[in-house]
């Protein structure tokens, strides 16, 4: 948690840019201290206001965070790749559908440990990590021997349509511009590439659940709160082609939910959910009926699209 002094600012609608918003929801973060969620009431976004501001957030991100630690067990790269020729793959799903062709470039953009970008190295990609954090960037390349970029689309070293595809798995709901990002992903991508993000989903059964104990709401890292409709919107506005969205469920999510309810508001259907197979079908149903607690993207910057760089900031 953050010692030097922080930042804090009240900001207009990052999706749309409307100033002014309606309290949503006021929750308690890791640090104990409660947050305010504002609502837009032109396009529905709900974010956090006020927030850390960009030259702060890096004290929320310590080494111990826990998306840079290494996963507990991981396999060898030949044991890895078995897997993959073989069709047993961990996390299948939308970006399986994102066709690979020989010398193809992905980036895990938020590479945090390294280890999607790992896998999808084992799928046959040319796999490149970023990540704003130098101690996550290191460990990546220390993990996984992967090549990593420490910083922020844009970047210097990133030319315009050098990627054949980009992966933003729990990106979005931590950056300031989120529009910003987009812009530069999509200048990033060749005609024809593809996008695939992952944000926590306001309107899963889960936060419905849960209220104010849900687990992925997590500020203030977690600065911008999706559903389908404001995701889409995000997307669209930059100038991409959506080709399928779909949630995503996680039972350890619900099982932390369960554990902050547990002390917020411990009710009879809470203390059941502790049994982890009432937790497992619960996570189930979600997913089938689509109100999961993770929510996923897959767009295409389209083939005809010409490519106008987007500075990197000084």
């Amino acid at each position: 948690m953050p010692t030097a002094p922080l930042n804090w600012e009240t900001v207009s609608c990052p999706l749309c840019g409307e100033t002014g918003d309606r309290e949503f929801l006021r929750t308690t973060g890791d640090d104990n201290v409660e947050y305010r969620l504002g609502q837009c009431g032109e396009c529905g976004m709900v974010y956090t206001n006020p927030r850390p501001d960009a030259a702060s957030i890096a004290q929320f991100y310590p080494e111990d965070y826990a998306p840079y630690q290494p996963p507990t067990r991981i396999r060898s790269g030949a044991f890895r790749a078995l897997r993959s020729r073989l069709g047993l793959r961990p996390e299948k799903g939308l970006t399986d559908r994102i066709p690979h062709r020989p010398g193809g470039v992905l980036m895990d953009y938020g590479c945090g440990s390294g280890w999607f970008a790992a896998q999808m190295r084992d799928r046959g990609w040319e796999a490149v990590g970023m990540d704003f954090s130098h101690h996550a960037a290191d460990a990546a390349r220390k993990n996984f021997g992967l090549k990593v970029i420490h910083g922020v689309l844009p970047h210097p070293t990133v030319p315009s349509g050098s990627m054949d595809a980009i992966t933003l798995r729990a990106v979005l709901e931590h950056v300031h511009d989120p529009q910003q990002l987009l812009r530069a992903v999509y200048d990033a991508l060749r005609p024809g590439g593809w996008v695939y993000a992952s944000v926590p989903n306001l309107a899963s059964w889960g936060y419905r659940a849960f209220g104010r104990s849900w687990f992925p709401l997590d500020p203030p890292r977690h600065l911008l709160h999706f559903t389908p409709t404001t995701l889409r919107r995000a997307v669209e506005g930059c100038g991409f082609e959506v080709e399928a969205m779909t949630t995503i469920g996680h039972t350890k999510w619900m099982g932390y939910s369960v554990d902050r309810a547990m002390r917020d508001q411990p009710r009879w259907w809470v203390k059941l959910s502790r049994i982890h197979l009432i937790r497992s079908a619960v996570t189930r149903w979600t997913r089938w009926t689509g109100q999961a607690d993770d929510l996923a993207i897959l767009a295409r910057k389209p083939a005809t699209a010409a490519c106008t760089p987007v500075r990197a900031a000084a």
